[in-house]
């Protein structure tokens, strides 16, 4: 094997601390799309959540609905009782 010169080895030192900083670079866009990707899944969270609430929305509607007719049955049918009970 032949012996490295001066600029060889200048050269490969070089090369190495570049590559050191491709490889930090790299780690550090790794880590912000990490931290994108955590942003994102929130948000997707709390679209979820809202989209579920608007489906349920109508259904909850619906049962308040229900139950005021309900109730004015009941009131209508215990003013009748009452009025034929003579109270």
């Amino acid at each position: 094997m032949s012996d490295v010169t001066r600029e060889e080895f200048d050269s490969l030192r070089r090369q190495v601390a570049e590559n050191t900083e491709r490889l930090h670079r790299g780690d550090t866009t790794l880590a912000l799309l990490d931290q994108r990707l955590g942003q994102i899944d929130d948000k997707l969270s709390e679209l979820t959540t809202g989209v579920k609430a608007l489906q349920e929305k109508p259904a909850k509607h619906w049962d308040s609905i229900v139950s005021k007719v309900v109730d004015w049955a009941v009131m209508l049918l215990l003013g009748f009782i009452a009025i034929k009970v003579g109270l």
